[in-house]
């Protein structure tokens, strides 16, 4: 039976950045992944899940990627900070309020912004020295104010994909070792508040194999939002599992974002002044988003939600534009389409299938010039030149886009993760997934988009024109609504073991040397892509374990 100073179970950001954390600060760290580098299906096939709501939820295929580096292989590189009104208590939001700020979080930006390689924590317009558009607004007469703000930025990571950056880091660094194709399937901890002593793995294509033992001073479960939780469901099960303080919360509060398009935008005004798609800080590309600021979220008791600028939908044909067809024929052709773009932003923006495709084609023949050019500059700037481009948007010569909302998702106790009857290979029961949306949830978006209309009015800035009749928008934005790429809630962290699972820094409440990294244990899910911020507290939770087992020795 091997010892080492730390156990990571999962390979995904946190559990990559954390295991290199802990390895430098002179920790013995076994890094345990129960893919490999390639996709495999039979292994891949362990995450499937029971979907309570196919309509809210994605299957899991799509929403994680079981190998090593984890999600960040389907991951799109999106980089967002999280705001202060999401570590707030809010009155008007059932279990908000972090035991933790976002000062204890953002001293960890800057080696957060190096491992995810967006270069720095640059999110705001002001502080980006190599934006050539840094004096100019994203439309005119959009200027900041107490209300609104069009300055604030969403990175894009220039490397994704954390193993493909990282693995020829890791021969170098005596203290990590990394063994993959071995699933955790349970733990030993005999009383409660006591330590796990060890952790039970099986190798992941010989579930009939004899069970592989290992100890360690601490562990960490990192295995996204999902599996994390069903791996701690089924040890609780267990006589000599995991016996925690705030067992009946666990899977709980399962939150995602709301994300679709039910406005456009008029712009008044000069249309080649538009700011409509990625800009480069130097390496790095940026976009602006339109958010609210925290006064006005709370006077209007708002959750919170961002906007951006956006291509009309790039299936319907009516669009008449022969860039955006040939866009949509890239995607949806089965020999190349999965090479433009991960599978769940594919689905989402172009459909499983060819519709219309004479008409599609008839589009990208009536502009055949605009639309080559386009083909061959996307195809260069996103697989030649680098930093690869994330993806496109189109120049509107009648002032009118898209508007693209991504809010947040108040904490729901109908929304949850517990275990289905049936068993995975391993032996493991797998996750019942079941996301709700809740009306706060859908109002608040409706209720958004019409106090945005109200203010670009007031600015003489623009409105807002909505694709739906007023009667069907809440339908509207549950129909384009689906997550299960942001896992988070399921674990919250509280200072309270009575109200939750973890406490500020990941520890199960109820045991001793058990950690979690993920979003699973944040308490609110905010407007964010939650990636940025898993990694920065991956790495504010390894210097706290390093003290721990320093102070220990």
């Amino acid at each position: 039976m091997s010892f080492y100073d730390v156990c990571i179970i999962g390979s995904g950001p946190a559990g990559l950045v954390m295991a290199l954390e802990l390895a430098k600060y002179g920790h013995s760290v076994l890094l345990v992944e129960s893919g490999k580098e390639q996709t495999d299906v039979e292994i891949q096939a362990l995450s499937d899940a029971e979907i309570s709501n196919p309509v809210s939820h994605s299957v899991m295929k799509d929403a994680v990627w079981r190998g090593l580096g984890g999600t960040s292989k389907l991951w799109g590189g999106r980089c967002v900070p999280f705001d202060d009104i999401d570590f707030e208590s809010r009155d008007y939001v059932l279990g908000s309020g972090w035991p933790i700020s976002d000062m204890d979080l953002s001293e960890y930006f800057q080696l957060a912004s190096e491992y995810l390689s967006i270069k720095a924590p640059n999110f705001k317009v002001k502080e980006c020295k190599g934006l050539k558009t840094q004096l100019n607004d994203l439309a005119e007469n959009l200027k900041d104010s107490e209300l609104i703000y069009s300055t604030n930025l969403e990175r894009w990571s220039a490397a994704p994909s954390l193993w493909a950056k990282l693995k020829k880091q890791i021969p170098k660094i005596e203290k990590l070792t990394i063994l993959d194709q071995h699933t955790c399937i349970g733990f030993f901890q005999n009383e409660l508040g006591g330590n796990v002593s060890h952790a039970f793995l099986k190798p992941t294509l010989q579930p009939d194999a004899e069970n592989v033992e290992v100890k360690a001073s601490t562990f960490v479960i990192a295995c996204g939002g999902i599996e994390s939780t069903r791996l701690i469901l089924n040890s609780m099960n267990e006589p000599n599992g995991l016996k925690l303080l705030g067992a009946k919360h666990v899977g709980l509060y399962y939150m995602g974002h709301l994300s679709g398009k039910i406005a456009d935008i008029q712009f008044n005004g000069n249309p080649k002044k538009i700011i409509y798609g990625f800009e480069r800080d130097g390496d790095v590309y940026v976009r602006r988003r339109i958010t609210f600021s925290n006064q006005f979220l709370k006077s209007q008791k708002l959750l919170n939600i961002a906007f951006w600028l956006d291509n009309p939908p790039i299936f319907d044909w009516k669009h008449g534009s022969g860039v955006l067809s040939a866009a949509y024929l890239g995607l949806t052709m089965p020999v190349i389409r999965n090479f433009l773009a991960p599978t769940a932003i594919r689905k989402r923006v172009a459909g499983e299938k060819i519709e219309n495709f004479s008409k599609h084609l008839l589009n990208c023949i009536s502009s055949p010039i605009p639309t080559a050019t386009f083909v061959i500059k996307f195809l260069w700037t996103r697989y030649i030149s680098k930093p690869p481009i994330p993806g496109f948007f189109t120049y509107s010569k009648n002032n009118r886009y898209s508007l693209h909302f991504h809010g947040e998702q108040a904490p729901n106790l109908n929304s949850k993760i517990t275990l289905s009857d049936e068993k995975d290979a391993t032996g493991l029961r797998r996750a019942r997934i079941d996301l709700q949306w809740s009306k706060q949830d859908v109002d608040s978006v409706i209720k958004a988009h019409s106090v945005l209309d109200n203010q670009l009015k007031s600015l003489g800035v623009g409105h807002l024109i909505y694709r739906f009749d007023i009667t069907t928008l809440e339908q509207a934005v549950i129909n384009q609504s689906i997550d299960g790429f942001h896992q988070l809630g399921t674990l919250r962290m509280t200072n309270d073991s009575s109200k939750g699972v973890t406490n500020s820094y990941g520890l199960l409440h109820g045991v001793a040397n058990t950690f979690v990294a993920s979003s699973a244990i944040f308490p609110t899910s905010g407007q964010a892509n939650p990636t940025f911020l898993i990694v920065a507290n991956a790495i504010r939770q390894a210097r706290h374990i390093s003290d721990n087992l320093r102070s220990s020795f």
